[in-house]
């Protein structure tokens, strides 16, 4: 309670962060902006405010997009206030059968590979056609999870966990997957190996590795996202690197924020590596003539601040004519599991990027992290729009000669 009211305490209330809210943007709200859930927390902590179901559901529609944080003058620390609040009241909320399941598949590598050979069953043998025009999920309250999955992929998961460099040696580092990645993306997996081996860096992917902890954080499970803190830490301590890449933010924006500082200072995106490096692949690509829509994660954003990495890389490509949205598209209502438990909000957010997005008859839209990604191939989807997402080491791997 007294680390809830200091950091609640150090809000003036001044409001600078409000048109900086995707939910009080929309909402008018003032309980749904930064400084009114501040103070919610702030008469909750100092026992001027009982807990309740819409004490609750005023911190719980927050998004953690944390661009509140980013204009804040007085530097609160918005997304811990509202992790320590939620870890507070864990026990007063009941998790939804998509969030259990998507965190058993997250933690549980047994249940990860089950998954995996289940959805491509799911997929090719015409049962998931079958439970949608049946609409069995929704009787079982599994729509929103269907909706995300991507069509099947003729991309298989990568058989070693070492990949040596392809040009001349420039060091060593460790590949976060993410437990999402090694599910669904198997791509963005490959290419990512494909393209730092390319630059000569060799690249370790430890066995070991496991989810980054975030959906545990944001849903107050405090103790279990550091139990998984731990177990990626030793993963990675097994082998000498240079940085710990990953390839997506939501991931990276978590572990930047573990507090084995050793670890979080060594985590980086792979875009924001790549050019920090030096890698230059300018030669190496083939030229490519087509638009591409840059969406950029709130978690790269205001989180990891490496929001320039993406341009940079991509910039790269020969031909290539890259339009970024604009800054009054402040999220995509992806959020981790957010989509799953706030879909109207979610799908309101995610309206406003597509309607933007599709103003210039792109080719590509590229994100560097899979949940907006499969929240905004989702929603393409759902308009009947064959609009491809990838992530942008995707796109620089597919022009390499």
């Amino acid at each position: 309670m007294n680390d809830l009211l200091v950091d609640a305490d150090s809000c003036v209330k001044c409001g600078l962060c409000l048109p900086h809210c995707p939910t009080y943007t929309k909402t008018r709200n003032e309980n749904e902006s930064p400084r009114g859930r501040i103070a919610l927390i702030q008469a909750w902590a100092g026992k001027h405010l009982e807990t309740s179901e819409k004490l609750i559901e005023h911190i719980d529609n927050c998004l953690l997009c944390r661009s509140c944080e980013r204009v804040c003058p007085a530097v609160v620390p918005y997304g811990r206030l509202i992790n320590n609040f939620r870890g507070q009241i864990k026990d007063k909320k009941k998790s939804s059968l998509a969030e259990s399941l998507l965190k058993e598949v997250s933690h549980n590598k047994a249940a990860n590979r089950l998954a995996q050979s289940s959805l491509s069953f799911y997929q090719s043998s015409g049962l998931q056609k079958t439970a949608r025009f049946f609409k069995l999920l929704e009787l079982l309250k599994l729509d929103k999870v269907d909706r995300l999955l991507p069509p099947q992929s003729d991309q298989a998961p990568l058989q070693s966990n070492y990949f040596t460099e392809i040009s001349p040696a420039r060091g060593n580092v460790g590949l976060f997957i993410g437990c999402m990645g090694s599910l669904l993306d198997h791509e963005t997996v490959n290419s990512a190996v494909k393209v730092l081996t390319a630059a000569g860096f060799n690249v370790y992917l430890p066995e070991q590795q496991t989810c980054c902890g975030a959906l545990d954080m944001h849903d107050g499970d405090i103790e279990a996202a550091k139990h998984l803190a731990t177990i990626n830490c030793d993963a990675f301590s097994e082998n000498n690197v240079d940085a710990i890449v990953t390839i997506a933010s939501g991931c990276g924006s978590q572990m930047r924020e573990y507090q084995q500082t050793e670890f979080a200072g060594k985590v980086v995106d792979i875009s924001q590596f790549l050019i920090k490096s030096g890698s230059n692949f300018t030669d190496q690509l083939t030229p490519l003539t087509a638009a591409v829509c840059l969406h950029t994660p709130c978690s790269l954003k205001n989180i990891m601040r490496e929001e320039q990495g993406a341009l940079k890389l991509l910039q790269q490509v020969p031909g290539i004519k890259i339009t970024a949205l604009p800054a009054s598209i402040q999220c995509c209502g992806s959020a981790g599991s957010y989509m799953l438990e706030h879909p109207q909000m979610a799908q309101a957010l995610l309206n406003d990027l597509l309607d933007v997005a599709l103003e210039d008859q792109s080719q590509y839209l590229v994100s560097s992290n899979i949940g907006c990604a499969l929240h905004i191939s989702a929603g393409l989807r759902e308009r009947g729009i064959g609009l491809e997402v990838i992530h942008p080491v995707t796109l620089i791997a597919r022009q390499l000669k």
